[in-house]
């Protein structure tokens, strides 16, 4: 999948519907090139081609986890990405993890416009940087069906030759004493790596995943350097992380 086509999806999220005509305007392409574009979501699964465009027809990838997740706790999320913004310097290269938050971090790094290196996994997020002064670098691998994400041994293989000054990663639970976790094993795997190669670990997550454990975890409470949430997160847990090491920043809503 291109980015353009990724952004046609981005559209059928919104509108559940998309024309032609709407894709040529947009992207200032030929009828051909649209047409092709529309085949192969198509064949993914994704739309049903009608007369003079297509309409959602993936409903997971519609309603499912991860349109679901982009639209909980929004205020938050748009805080918390502020602040991680402003964390980042010209020239750095920076991973993007494949979450929620780190999309809306992405989108204020394009009103910012700062010039540096994003690394991803995330087609989403590939999506929002594409024409801003951010050069982009796409892990490869294989296309999720229900994500617009990359997986599998080639995504792991490339996150091996690569480094981070810092990685900005998401999470579906933390708890105190065991660690940050996530609810996808495949997910496990790339962001245990990306821990690994990156200078400064970031987690970006409103308050809501503190306490909660989820199915696997990814990285232990040492293994990150800072945290950005929101002030949903009381005083004594600000604290207790700080005694083992790790900055908690409460972002301004």
């Amino acid at each position: 999948m291109n980015l353009r086509q990724s952004r046609i999806l981005e559209l059928l999220e919104k509108n559940g519907r998309v024309s032609i005509a709407e894709i040529k305007e947009m992207f200032n392409v030929s009828d051909m090139t649209v047409r092709r574009d529309l085949l192969t979501l198509d064949q993914m699964g994704y739309v049903t081609k009608v007369h003079g465009g297509v309409l959602a027809k993936n409903k997971l990838f519609l309603d499912g986890s991860f349109s679901h997740r982009e639209k909980k706790n929004i205020k938050e999320k748009k805080a918390i990405a502020n602040q991680a913004a402003g964390l980042i310097e010209p020239g750095e290269n920076v991973i993007l993890d494949t979450g929620t938050t780190t999309l809306y971090l992405a989108r204020e790094l394009v009103k910012s416009g700062i010039v540096i290196t994003v690394a991803t996994t995330s087609l989403a997020v590939a999506s929002t940087l594409f024409n801003s002064n951010i050069d982009v670098l796409i892990f490869g691998g294989f296309l999720r069906r229900e994500i617009p994400d990359l997986i599998g041994p080639l995504t792991e293989k490339n996150l091996a030759d690569f480094h981070a000054d810092k990685l900005f990663v998401g999470c579906d639970g933390v708890l105190l004493e065991e660690g940050f976790f996530t609810s996808d094993l495949n997910i496990s795997h790339l962001e245990e790596k990306m821990v690994n190669i990156a200078d400064e670990v970031i987690v970006i997550a409103d308050s809501s995943k503190f306490g909660r454990k989820s199915f696997v975890k990814y990285a232990d409470i040492t293994m990150v350097d800072k945290i950005i949430t929101d002030s949903g997160v009381g005083k004594s847990i600000v604290e207790k992380f700080g005694n083992k090491g790790v900055e908690v920043v409460i972002a301004d809503l």
